[in-house]
């Protein structure tokens, strides 16, 4: 772990880059997550997560949410899991200028995912860990190792790492999906939203799924399931800790 002048310095440049991949707009980024969230968690979801991810789940057992947002996934599964410690890493400040009323058994830290704190004294300890969810959390980090390595190393042998995010699309279907046909070539189409939308292609296309699983194999996670959907768009896996 660096010294806490360093780590300050490397939160701070991964806050920037996230303002950055938000637009420059960390309320409008805000209001998207938030209002997006229950759609995104709804019954199906919840049956997956009971009948996936937390398999060899015991009560007491730790939870981790990285990239928590305002804290809606910490609530709910400390909601759910009431004996267990439920912790949510977020670095974005505007993501934590009005955080949820958490339960007591939830809390949220902030720490950079790009390289996430895993001394002897930090808030998660190892081997702790049933569940640990990344939600549209690696296609922003500039690369996801460190929080691969980190989610590996709180987990306990058994414990579950779910995985749910974008990954490579042609730019036709990218650009369709942002555009009308007319729109792309259309005059009143400005520079600057062409600059946009072809950076957030470059960043939405960083990994097909199988980039993924390479990296997490990689540092010994096992695959259990990998589901493509929204036209293959996004992309989730679960992956377990030997």
């Amino acid at each position: 772990m660096t010294n806490m002048s360093e780590h300050k310095l490397e939160i701070a440049k991964t806050q920037a880059q996230i303002l950055k991949h938000h637009g420059g707009n960390g309320f409008h980024a805000r209001q998207m997550i938030t209002n997006s969230y229950e759609n995104r968690h709804d019954a199906d979801f919840w049956a997956f997560w009971q009948s996936t991810v937390a398999t060899h789940y015991q009560a007491g057992d730790g939870i981790v949410d990285l990239g928590a947002g305002i804290g809606q996934f910490v609530r709910d599964c400390a909601t759910r899991y009431p004996s267990s410690s439920v912790i949510g890493i977020e670095a974005a400040p505007y993501m934590l200028e009005a955080p949820l009323v958490l339960p007591a058994n939830a809390q949220i830290i902030v720490d950079d995912l790009n390289q996430p704190d895993v001394s002897a004294d930090a808030p998660i300890v190892a081997n702790s860990v049933a569940m640990v969810m990344a939600n549209m959390v690696v296609h922003e980090l500039t690369q996801p190792i460190k929080m691969f390595k980190a989610a590996f190393h709180w987990l306990k042998p058994g414990g579950r790492l779910c995985i749910i995010d974008v990954v490579r699309q042609p730019l036709a279907d990218y650009l369709q999906h942002r555009y009308t046909d007319t729109q792309v070539w259309g005059d009143d189409t400005s520079v600057a939203d062409l600059e946009d939308a072809f950076e957030h292609f470059l960043e939405h296309n960083r990994y097909h799924p199988e980039d993924i699983e390479f990296m997490l194999t990689l540092g010994g996670f096992k695959v259990i399931e990998r589901t493509q959907f929204r036209n293959d768009r996004f992309t989730r896996i679960v992956v377990e800790k030997p």
